[in-house]
């Protein structure tokens, strides 16, 4: 039980860290992706405070200068609910949160909700690949 102790620690220290401007907004995608999908792990990873489903990188929290952004690693896959989304990695993709507007809740549910159902669907595929 020590390991959970120890992340947890760590992710209240990365909270601690965060620019005054960014930490609500960090806090609040935090909240809302924990309350939206319940059995997601997190680790602080490179500055970014990564979400893992059974292991595998699924969402991040990376703070930025005057914004947040949400990482969603599986989000080429989730645009075909979710509509166009930035970034033009092979996978990656990204919603951007300006640390002085409020946070769009319903925006990080959907995201958060989507990217938790792709990742459920891909791993239980594994094995049949199409």
């Amino acid at each position: 039980m020590r390991k959970a102790q120890q992340t947890r620690s760590l992710v209240a220290a990365w909270f601690d860290f965060l620019p005054p401007a960014e930490m609500p907004v960090a806090q609040i995608i935090h909240r809302t992706i924990r309350a939206t999908v319940a059995d997601l792990t997190e680790t602080v990873r490179q500055g970014n405070l990564l979400l893992s489903m059974n292991g595998e990188p699924l969402l991040a929290i990376a703070p930025a200068r005057n914004q947040v952004n949400l990482l969603i690693f599986n989000g080429s896959d989730v645009e075909a609910t979710l509509g166009p989304l930035e970034g033009n990695g092979r996978r990656q993709r990204q919603v951007v949160f300006p640390s002085a507007q409020a946070v769009d809740i319903e925006r990080v549910e959907r995201v958060a909700r989507v990217s938790a159902e792709v990742a459920r669907r891909q791993q239980a595929d594994v094995g049949h690949h199409h």
